[in-house]
C-alpha cells in the first residue's frame, strides 16, 4: 500500500516526539535521586584518609585512581582512564575534564602531591611507595611512577583506601581532616551534619559520570548499638543498617531484607614466633586445635567459608597444593605430648564484637593445655595496640585482599608491622626473591606459590575464616545493595538505588 506524503510526514513527526519523551525521561531517571539514610556501629573523629580502617565516611567523598570491584580481585579505573605496567615503571592515563569539590582541577600536579603525601606520611600506606623511585608529571593527563625495583602491590593499592585523591588546596592549608574536598559524586554538607550523630552528603553538580550514581543525598547516623540500629529501621527513621546475624535473622521475620558478605578473611596472626610460639610442631599443634567452623556458626549465623591459606582462590599465589590445617584435636594433642606437653600462657588481644570467638579459641586451646587470657579492649584500642609487640598473637585480618607481596610486606618481611620481633623467615625469603626477580606472570605466581607453601609447613599462619558482615534494609526504601569482597563495614553507596 502506498503511504502519503502527509501520512509519512506525521508518523514522523509522532515518532520523534515520542523518543524525544523517551530520552529526556531516561536522562532524568539516570540522575541521582532520593536519600539514602544509612545506619552504622563506628563514628568519625576527622577525614583523614591515611588513619580509617576502613572507608564508611571517606569513599563518600573521595575516589582513587583505580577502584576494586564486587570480586575483591579485580582493579578497574576510577580516576585514571588506563594504566600500563612495566617492570621499572607504570604509566598512568587520566581522566579528563573532573573537578574537585572547590573547583580545583584534577590533573596529574594534583595526582603527584597526593601520592607524595602518602610516601612522606608515616603509616600504615606509606610502605605501598617503598619500591618507587619517583613520580613524573608527563602531561595534564598522564602521570608516571618510576621504579627502583618490581612493586606488584602498587596498583592494587592505588585502588584501595589509603591512595584518595584529596584537593590539593585543600591540603595545603590543612583544611581537609575537618572539612573533606575529594571529587566523588557527593560533596560534604557542614551546615546539615551533626558532630558525632550524622554526616550529610548531597550531590557534587559537576561530578564527571551523574548517571551512575543512585542516591542524591546520603545521611550516615552512628549509633553503637545494634538494637539501637535496628529499632531505629524497623521505625523508618533509617533505611539500611550494619547488624549482626541474630537481628538479621529477626529482620527476615518482620518483613525486611538482609544480605551478608564476606568483608575480610580472619585468621590466627602469631606474631611472637621466637618466645611463645617459638617451635614449627607446637605453632602446628595451635593450628590443628583451632576450628574455625565454630567460629563461623556461633558468631557470624554460619555463614562464610574456611580456607586454607591467607591468598584467595583467583589471587596471585594462592596455592591449591596447600591444604592447611582442618581441625584434628587428636593430632594436636599429639603434637603437643611430642614436645613433653610445654605450659604456654599468652595474651591474646581482642575486643567487644570479638568477644565469642575470643572465648571459643580461649577454650580451644585449653584443650590441648594452653593458658590463654584475653585482653578486651574498643576497637579503635585494638587497632592502634595489637602489633605493638605487646601481645604474640591475635585474631583479626592484617589489611583488605590486596595480594601475595602486601601479605609478605606485613607477616614476614624484617620490618613489617605484623613482625614485631622482625624475625627473618628463611624460606619466606627466599620464595619472594623468586616473585620478585621473575621475569613473567607465570614464574612470578610459582614463586608466591612458594611462598603460600613456606607459610603452611612452618604453619606460621593459619585458621583462616570469613567475616561475614550483614546489612538489614527496607525493601520499599532501598535496592541494588553491592558490596565488595574484602572492603569491611561497607557497601558501594554510588550502586544502591531509593525509591521515591
Amino acid at each position: 500500500m502506498k503511504r502519503s506524503p502527509g501520512r509519512f510526514l506525521r508518523h514522523l513527526v509522532q515518532f520523534s516526539v515520542v523518543t524525544a519523551w523517551v530520552c529526556v525521561a531516561g536522562l532524568a531517571a539516570a540522575q541521582p535521586a532520593g536519600t539514602l539514610r544509612f545506619g552504622s556501629n563506628q563514628g568519625l573523629d576527622d577525614w583523614e584518609t591515611l588513619t580509617k580502617p576502613n572507608s564508611i565516611y571517606t569513599s563518600l567523598i573521595y575516589e582513587g585512581l583505580a577502584e576494586v570491584t564486587p570480586d575483591g580481585i579485580s582493579v578497574a579505573p576510577k580516576l585514571a582512564t588506563g594504566w600500563k605496567e612495566s617492570p621499572r615503571k607504570l604509566e598512568i592515563t587520566l581522566r579528563s575534564n573532573v573537578t574537585f569539590h572547590d573547583g580545583t582541577p584534577f590533573d596529574a600536579a594534583a595526582v603527584v602531591k597526593n601520592l607524595e603525601r602518602i610516601r612522606d606520611t608515616p603509616g600504615q600506606w606509606r610502605g605501598v611507595f617503598s619500591a618507587v623511585d619517583k613520580f613524573v608529571v608527563v602531561s595534564p593527563t598522564r602521570v608516571d611512577i618510576l621504579l627502583k625495583m618490581r612493586a606488584p602491590n602498587l596498583l592494587p593499592n592505588l585502588a584501595r583506601r589509603g591512595a584518595y585523591m584529596v584537593s590539593p588546596k585543600a591540603l595545603d592549608d590543612g583544611s581537609y581532616k575537618l572539612t573533606p574536598v575529594g571529587t566523588g559524586p557527593w560533596k560534604y554538607e557542614p551546615k546539615d551534619t551533626v558532630k558525632g550523630l550524622r554526616t550529610v552528603v548531597s550531590s557534587y553538580d559537576k561530578y564527571y559520570a551523574p548517571q551512575s550514581v543512585g542516591p542524591a543525598r546520603i545521611e550516615v547516623t552512628h549509633i553503637n548499638d545494634p538494637d539501637s540500629l535496628y529499632n531505629a529501621l524497623r521505625t523508618g527513621q533509617l533505611d539500611i543498617v550494619w547488624t549482626n546475624p541474630s537481628i538479621a535473622k529477626r529482620a527476615e521475620r518482620e518483613g525486611l531484607k538482609t544480605s551478608w558478605f564476606p568483608s575480610v578473611m580472619w585468621h590466627l596472626q602469631m606474631m611472637d614466633t621466637v618466645k611463645t610460639f617459638n617451635s614449627t610442631r607446637l605453632r602446628q599443634a595451635v593450628c590443628h586445635a583451632i576450628n574455625a567452623q565454630d567460629y563461623i556458626d556461633a558468631a557470624l549465623g554460619g555463614n562464610g567459608k574456611v580456607h586454607t591459606q591467607r591468598l584467595r582462590e583467583g589471587m596471585a599465589g594462592f596455592n591449591p597444593a596447600v591444604k592447611g590445617y582442618p581441625h584434628d584435636l587428636d593430632k594436636a594433642k599429639q603434637l603437643m605430648a611430642s614436645l613433653g606437653n610445654p605450659k604456654v600462657q599468652l595474651t591474646l588481644a581482642t575486643f567487644d564484637n570479638q568477644r565469642i570467638i575470643a572465648e571459643l579459641f580461649k577454650s580451644q586451646m585449653a584443650q590441648i593445655g594452653i593458658d590463654v587470657k584475653l585482653e578486651t579492649m574498643t576497637f579503635g584500642q585494638f587497632f592502634s595496640t595489637f602489633r605493638s609487640g605487646r601481645y604474640p598473637a591475635a585474631i583479626l585480618t592484617d589489611s583488605q585482599d590486596t595480594g601475595a607481596y602486601d601479605y609478605y610486606l606485613y607477616h614476614y618481611a624484617p620490618d613489617g608491622a605484623g613482625n614485631p620481633l622482625k624475625t627473618v623467615f628463611p624460606g619466606v625469603e627466599a620464595a619472594v626473591k623468586e616473585a620478585l626477580a621473575a621475569d613473567d606472570v607465570a614464574g612470578q605466581n610459582a614463586g608466591w606459590q612458594k611462598m603460600a607453601k613456606a607459610v603452611d609447613d612452618e604453619a606460621l599462619d593459619c585458621g583462616f575464616f570469613d567475616y561475614a558482615a550483614y546489612w538489614a534494609y527496607n525493601p520499599k526504601r532501598v535496592s541494588n545493595i553491592v558490596s565488595t569482597v574484602g572492603d569491611v563495614a561497607v557497601f558501594r553507596y554510588i550502586d544502591a538505588k531509593v525509591s521515591p
